[in-house]
């Protein structure tokens, strides 16, 4: 049986996604905080699972670039998306 694969870049952002779509992060945390940890992370999330690193850019840091205009909840909402494609990637459950 092989052992899984640590992802702890991919984890960490994940998790910090969650808890802004979860409302234990504030929009301004959220804002201030997640380029900041994606550009400390995302080259080692890339080694991690590259798919899913880019589908996380794609769908999930592109979202938050373009945010500005979009209230809180829409961010939230919209968020769901590729949260969770990329959980499905991860899970193994690509289409």
């Amino acid at each position: 049986m092989s052992k899984k694969k640590s992802i702890p870049n991919i984890t960490f952002m994940m998790e910090f996604v969650r808890q802004f779509i979860d409302e234990e992060i504030d929009r301004l945390g959220f804002d201030l905080d997640f380029n900041y940890h994606l550009n400390q992370r995302f080259n080692k999330m890339e080694l991690e699972n590259s798919e899913a690193a880019n589908i996380f850019v794609e769908r999930v840091a592109e979202l938050v670039d373009n945010s500005g205009d979009m209230d809180t909840e829409d961010l939230r909402d919209k968020l769901c998306d590729g949260f969770d494609l990329v959980l499905d990637i991860l899970n193994g459950n690509t289409y």
